[in-house]
């Protein structure tokens, strides 16, 4: 695919059993781990190949609500950034907003005085132009196309804060430890084209509310 060659992934990358379309009806938020799942409506996840990352136990990528599952949240990325993340996972080396990091310190101590990873509830939350830029993705001759990116991860419970801003609608959870986040699928989701030439605001602001 065009989009999975822009962002620098292979084949390889993958394990495409498990790919999903989030635009199909019916779809209900659940729970995972004990925490809220809220369903990534409108979004194609891209599974990632995560057989020989991680360990045989697969209970934390479990979907049955049950203790030693790991609950669900949304990291946005950059297209530049894709294949690194893919590769190598979560870094907090490059980290330069950490707007919650006292209110972190308040909630767990000096465990999570350092520089943090933030993850959004809602897959909207984690699409927030704060995390992620649009770009763009050349189809054919005629024919360009414009995305948002975002990794669809588990986080390990107790090595995360909750936060209720800078988002409005979807919890922010901060990470310090970079081994508690397991991307496990990349969403893709089509933008609309922008309203006039040049303007690169987002046309379904509804997304990032």
């Amino acid at each position: 695919m065009p989009i999975l060659t822009y962002l620098q992934l292979r084949p390889r990358d993958f394990d495409t059993q498990y790919n999903y379309d989030y635009n199909r009806k019916g779809l209900i938020d659940g729970k995972r781990g004990g925490y809220p799942y809220h369903v990534p409506l409108g979004w194609y996840r891209h599974a990632l190949d995560i057989s020989k990352k991680y360990p045989d136990d697969k209970l934390w990528l479990g979907s049955d609500n049950i203790p030693g599952e790991w609950p669900v949240a949304f990291h946005g990325s950059h297209a530049e950034a894709v294949s690194n993340i893919t590769k190598d996972g979560l870094s907090t080396d490059k980290v330069q907003r950490d707007e919650m990091k006292d209110e972190a310190v308040q909630q767990m101590g000096s465990k999570v005085d350092g520089p943090g990873l933030y993850l959004a509830t809602r897959c909207k939350g984690g699409a927030h132009p704060w995390y992620t830029k649009t770009f763009s993705v050349y189809i054919s001759e005629k024919k360009t196309e414009r995305f948002r990116v975002v990794f669809q991860c588990r986080v390990k419970p107790g090595e995360f804060t909750i936060h209720k801003s800078p988002l409005t609608s979807s919890e922010t959870w901060r990470v310090v430890d970079p081994n508690a986040v397991r991307p496990y699928g990349i969403l893709v989701r089509k933008r609309k084209p922008p309203k006039k030439e040049g303007d690169e605001s987002e046309s379904d602001d509804e997304l990032f509310k």
